[in-house]
C-alpha cells in the first residue's frame, strides 16, 4: 500500500501540470521520481498484477483530477442527479492505460531501455485513446505546454503526438543527469542520449523564433468579425417558453451589427429548423457583405442534426456535426441501454455527412467545427479542407461547469489554431469566446460565464507558413524505430 500511496500521489501532482494550473516545474519532480519508483527493487519484486494496479492507481488519480469536469452535465437536471457516479466511468477508461503501460515496463530489465520507452508508452496511450472505440483525444500531454506561446509554437511543427513526447522527455532529463553521474549505465549511452536531446531542444529554440520572428513579413487581409456571447442558462435553452425571448435578443444583436462577420454559439438559435426558409427574418436584413454563423438543431428527413449555419444575403450554407459526443448525444447500443433515456433523451442526434468546408461569398475558405470536434485533430483536415482561410468553432461549455472544464477546451482550441497554422474564431455559449492567431496569441477574449460582444479585426495571412500536419506523422515513425530499439537493446542489455 506504501508503494500505491506514492503512485496515487504522483498522479495528483501530474494532473497538476495541465489545463488550468499549469505548474510546469514540478514535472521535473514528478517523472525523475517516477522513474526511480519504476525500477526500485521493492517494487520490481512484485508480481505483475501489482504493476498492473500500481499503473492504474496513477492514472485514476491524475484522470480524477483532470477530468473532475465530467459529472457536471448529471447535475443539469432533477432526473440525471443521481446518476453522476456514471461518469466516473470515463476516468476509469482512460486510466486503464496506464496499467497496461505499467505492466508492459515490468517486461523491461533493462533501465536505460525504460527510459526511452516511458515517454513512448505514454503517447501510445494518446494514439489508442483517440483512436479506439468513439475515441477521446481531451487528456495529452502536449496540452501541458499550451499556456506557454513558445512551448505551444513546437506543435506547428511536431504536431500533438509529437510535443507530447518532446514534453515527456524533457521532464526525464533530471533523470539522465543523475544516471550520469551515479554511473547506473553506461556513461557512453548517456552521452549520446543527452546530446540528441540537448541537440533537439536547440533546434526548437530556433524554431521557435524563427516562427514566432516570420509574422513581422506576412501579408495579410483584415476582417471585421464580432462575437457574440449571450450566456444563455442550459436550463432557459431547454425552456421553450423563452424562446421567443431568446430569439428577440438575438434579432436585436443582429439589427445592431454591421460587421462583415457575425459569430454566435453552438445551439444558441432556438427553434427547431426544417426549413432554411425559416432564416429570411435574418437574411432580409443583412447587408451584401455581412454573414451570420449560428448554431441550432436541424430536422430533415425525421433525422435531428447538430448543426452550424452559415448565412448571407442570398445564401445560407449549414454544417452538420460529424462527431457526435457518445451518451450525450446519442445512446450508443440503445436497444440494451435504454435505461439511459433519463440521461441522453429518447432521440439521437444523426452524424452529419457533408465536407467539412464553408466557401464565403467573398472568397473566405471556413472549417467549420462544432463544440468538442476541435480536439480530434486527425478528423479535421483533409485535401478540400488544407488551404482554407481560417476556424470557426462554436460550442456550449455549460456542460462542463465553472471549475476545469471550459478552460481546458479553451486551450485545446488554441493547440488547434498553433498545430493547422490558421486564425481560429471561438464562440462558447457561455465563454470562453476568443480569437486565436496562427501562433496561438489571444487576440481578445469574452470570460467565462460573462454576457457580451467584442469586436475584432481578425488577420488572415496570404502568404504564411505551409500547414505541416501531413508531415506529422513522421514523429510516429520515429517513435516506432526507438520502440523497436529499446527492445532490442533490452533484450540484448538485461541489467
Amino acid at each position: 500500500m506504501k508503494i500505491l500511496s506514492k503512485f496515487v500521489i504522483l498522479g495528483f501532482l501530474s494532473s497538476l501540470l495541465f489545463p488550468p494550473f499549469f505548474i510546469l516545474p514540478i514535472g521535473f519532480i514528478i517523472f525523475p521520481f517516477l522513474f526511480y519508483l519504476l525500477i526500485d527493487k521493492e517494487f520490481l519484486n512484485k508480481n505483475k498484477s501489482f504493476h498492473f494496479v500500481s499503473g492504474l492507481s496513477y492514472g485514476i488519480s491524475m484522470n480524477f483530477v483532470i477530468l473532475i469536469w465530467i459529472k457536471e452535465p448529471f447535475f443539469i437536471d432533477q432526473a440525471t442527479r443521481n446518476f453522476y457516479f456514471i461518469s466516473y466511468l470515463l476516468t476509469f477508461y482512460c486510466s486503464i492505460y496506464y496499467g497496461l503501460s505499467f505492466l508492459i515496463l515490468s517486461f523491461i530489465k533493462n533501465n536505460f531501455s525504460k527510459l526511452i520507452l516511458i515517454p513512448i508508452l505514454f503517447v501510445v496511450i494518446e494514439i489508442l485513446r483517440e483512436h479506439l472505440g468513439y475515441g477521446f483525444p481531451w487528456i495529452t500531454f502536449a496540452s501541458i505546454g499550451s499556456g506557454n506561446s513558445y512551448i505551444l509554437n513546437l506543435i506547428y511543427y511536431f504536431g500533438t503526438y509529437g510535443l507530447s513526447y518532446f514534453t515527456l522527455v524533457i521532464l526525464f532529463l533530471p533523470v539522465v543527469i543523475i544516471l550520469f553521474y551515479k554511473k547506473d549505465i553506461k556513461r557512453i549511452l548517456l552521452k549520446i542520449y543527452l546530446s540528441v536531446l540537448l541537440s533537439i531542444v536547440l533546434f526548437c529554440i530556433i524554431f521557435i523564433y524563427f516562427r514566432l520572428e516570420n509574422e513581422n513579413n506576412l501579408e495579410k487581409k483584415l476582417i471585421d468579425v464580432s462575437l457574440a456571447q449571450l450566456n444563455f442558462s442550459l436550463i432557459d435553452k431547454i425552456n421553450n417558453n423563452k424562446s421567443n425571448i431568446r430569439h428577440k435578443q438575438i434579432m436585436e444583436i443582429i439589427n445592431q451589427n454591421n460587421s462583415d462577420l457575425l459569430v454566435f454559439a453552438e445551439n444558441d438559435y432556438p427553434y427547431l429548423v426544417s426549413n432554411l426558409k425559416e432564416f429570411d427574418s435574418i437574411t432580409n436584413g443583412l447587408n451584401k457583405n455581412q454573414s451570420i454563423v449560428i448554431g441550432g438543431i436541424k430536422k430533415e428527413n425525421f433525422k435531428f442534426y447538430n448543426t452550424l449555419f452559415f448565412i448571407e444575403k442570398n445564401e445560407i450554407q449549414d454544417f452538420e456535426k460529424i462527431i457526435l459526443v457518445p451518451f450525450g448525444e446519442f445512446l450508443p447500443f440503445r436497444i440494451f441501454l435504454n435505461f439511459f433515456d433519463k440521461i441522453v433523451g429518447n432521440n439521437d442526434f444523426s452524424s452529419g455527412k457533408k465536407t467539412r468546408l464553408i466557401k464565403t461569398s467573398n472568397n473566405l475558405k471556413m472549417i467549420p467545427i462544432i463544440c468538442y470536434e476541435i480536439i480530434f485533430f486527425n478528423n479535421l483536415l483533409n485535401k478540400y479542407n488544407n488551404n482554407s482561410d481560417i476556424l470557426i468553432n462554436i460550442t456550449n461549455d455549460s456542460w462542463f461547469g465553472d471549475f476545469s472544464g471550459p478552460y481546458q477546451h479553451f486551450y485545446l482550441s488554441r493547440m488547434r489554431a498553433t498545430e493547422f497554422n490558421k486564425t481560429l474564431i471561438r464562440v462558447s455559449s457561455n465563454g470562453i469566446s476568443a480569437v486565436i492567431n496562427n501562433k496561438g496569441k489571444v487576440i481578445d477574449y469574452i470570460p467565462l460565464n460573462k454576457k457580451g460582444i467584442k469586436r475584432f479585426k481578425i488577420p488572415i495571412y496570404l502568404n504564411s507558413l505551409p500547414n505541416l500536419k501531413n508531415y506529422h506523422s513522421l514523429i510516429l515513425i520515429l517513435l516506432f524505430i526507438l520502440f523497436i530499439f529499446a527492445i532490442v537493446f533490452n533484450k540484448k542489455n538485461n541489467n
